[in-house]
């Protein structure tokens, strides 16, 4: 988008209005996304919270019966093998217990019931008790997926040294790779394992236990951990919140796990930040344009296309349609129409005076023409009883300038536009004018005239026309040739610059004189050429080539004037 095309867009009052309300809501948005981010936090911390206590509560039983298996290894220890052997019978016929028995410090069973291995030997917990550390769980490993928990104890004698150890296995830690179900929601799943990392019991479906662990962690790492809580990617690629609970420290763990989506907000967590004040911008930028739109932007375009219209001269103003734009606007559109109708009236009360003076103007025109014209027949009237020769030049010579300016108002009264008229035409009537009085005398002459469309103005026309009449009424009375042929006279009106006329007069002249043209400069017709000239603002110059005596005149236009199409 160009520099003048962005401009062009934000010189909108929708897209202003939007930006405004944009930038005004961006503090909102930011506080909103703040917010959402603490109720996300909080709605985690509450799930994992929740996730934390449900573990608990699946594994209580878990604890419990460990804790039996405990005093129960540690009573049977305190008894020792002679009284306590008699006993084991006993503690695995109650059904809380797998098996039990007494074990030398080679691993070898003293006695033993439940179906207690002959030899436990092997295991890092086994090693502990037998240095006299105190109790400890072991997990003892079957074949297949068999394994058993055990609790033991050191047996001492009475001067405190181990003389071998009691083992006993709770009953629900056998087969504990069977699934356990029943818990209290069918979304949560809960994982037993031991410091290995190696998975002793669990609530889900074999094939789907390795989906719920969390992805990129291994649960003998989790052990090591500080962590009892969090937040994570499954294996199987949903987000899920998993739980940590020791059960025997350092040697079993439980960890219990459920989607993350069981708060509806959590799923908001994936969103990024900057998307809400985006959004909350862009919504405000469409509503602010639509509002701007539908109260004033379309409004003001019908009031700015009326305007418009009528300031391009359409005085056909039609019904604007405001009915439901704002208070202000209606008054705009309301005040425009008065405007309009005053505009209107003034306009037409205007053109009936300019009708009016256009009439009276053609009318003085008219009566201007008709006077000359009176006049000229006075004066022709005259001529007829003028004897002297001298006199009836004068009179003739008065008769054709009267004429000449009757023909300037016969040209005004005749035209649309009063302050100008139309060269051609002015120059062609007078040379007619002229050439008919001539015939009158008996003079026969060729005449070429040559004149080009040129628009004058009133104070040009005048005075260019008795220029024209003196000149040419001068070349019909000194035309001659040395052949007796009929002389020749030409008039050449033409643009020489775009504003700058020539006026050209020649005649055929029998010598090479300019004497052709009238006088060499001290009668009445140089001094009226000079006069004419002068009001045209020209220069005129005289000169004698190719058998022809010429007046050539030029002068610029006025700037009224300019050439026809």
């Amino acid at each position: 988008m160009s520099a003048a095309a962005g401009r062009k867009f934000t010189d909108r009052l929708g897209v202003r209005l939007g930006m405004v309300i944009g930038l005004a809501l961006l503090p909102v948005g930011l506080m909103a996304v703040f917010q959402a981010s603490d109720l996300l936090a909080e709605a985690r911390a509450r799930s994992e919270a929740a996730l934390a206590g449900e573990t608990l509560r699946a594994v209580r039983p878990k604890l419990a019966l460990i804790k039996r298996a405990q005093g129960a290894a540690e009573a049977l220890a305190a008894m020792r093998s002679g009284a306590g052997c008699s006993a084991l019978s006993r503690m695995i016929d109650g059904g809380a217990f797998v098996f039990a028995g007494y074990y030398a410090t080679d691993g070898r069973a003293v006695c033993h019931a439940g179906g207690a291995p002959g030899t436990l030997v092997g295991t890092e917990a086994l090693g502990a008790v037998l240095t006299g550390t105190g109790a400890a769980l072991s997990v003892l490993r079957g074949n297949g997926e068999m394994s058993v928990l055990v609790a033991l104890h050191p047996e001492l004698d009475a001067g405190g040294v181990v003389t071998g150890f009691v083992a006993v296995s709770p009953r629900e830690g056998g087969q504990v790779a069977a699934e356990e179900r029943g818990t209290a929601s069918q979304a949560f799943s809960l994982f037993v394992f031991d410091r290995t990392g190696e998975v002793l019991s669990r609530t889900s479906a074999p094939e789907e236990a390795a989906s719920l662990l969390p992805a990129g962690r291994r649960l003998e790492d989790l052990t090591a951990s500080d962590v009892a809580t969090f937040t994570a990617d499954s294996a199987g690629g949903a987000g899920r919140a998993y739980s940590l609970v020791r059960l025997v420290e350092g040697e079993l763990f439980a960890l219990g796990t459920w989607p993350e989506e069981r708060s509806g907000l959590v799923a908001l967590r994936a969103l990024p930040p900057l998307l809400f004040p985006a959004l909350m911008w862009s919504i405000s930028l469409i509503a602010a344009w639509f509002a701007a739109e539908v109260l004033v932007a379309q409004h003001i375009r019908r009031l700015r296309s009326a305007i418009t219209d009528f300031a391009g001269g359409n005085r056909v103003v039609r019904a604007l349609d405001l009915r439901h734009a704002p208070k202000e606007i209606r008054e705009a559109g309301e005040a425009f129409g008065k405007m309009t109708d005053s505009i209107l009236h003034d306009e037409a009360e205007l053109e009936d005076m300019l009708r009016e003076k256009e009439v009276l103007l053609r009318e003085v025109h008219h009566r201007v023409k008709n006077n000359l014209q009176l006049i000229a027949s006075i004066v022709n009237m005259q001529l007829r009883h003028t004897r002297s020769e001298e006199a009836r030049t004068i009179m003739r010579s008065l008769q054709e300038r009267m004429v000449s300016l009757a023909t300037v108002h016969n040209g005004l009264y005749q035209t649309a536009d009063l302050a100008a008229i139309g060269g051609e035409t002015l120059l062609r009537g007078i040379i007619d004018q002229v050439m008919r009085n001539a015939q009158i005398r008996g003079q026969r002459v060729a005449v070429e005239s040559h004149l080009a469309p040129v628009i004058l103005s009133l104070d040009q026309a005048v005075p260019l026309a008795l220029l024209l009449t003196e000149a040419l009424s001068n070349a019909l009375a000194h035309a001659s040739t040395a052949d007796g042929s009929p002389p020749r006279v030409t008039v050449s009106f033409q643009l020489e610059k775009p504003q700058e006329a020539v006026l050209e007069v020649a005649n055929s002249a029998s010598g090479a004189s300019v004497a052709g043209l009238g006088d060499t400069g001290t009668g009445i017709g140089t001094q009226l050429l000079r006069g004419f000239t002068k009001q045209l603002n020209g220069e005129f110059r005289r000169e004698f080539a190719g058998g022809m005596c010429q007046l050539r005149v030029w002068f610029s236009l006025s700037p009224k004037a300019e050439a026809a199409a």
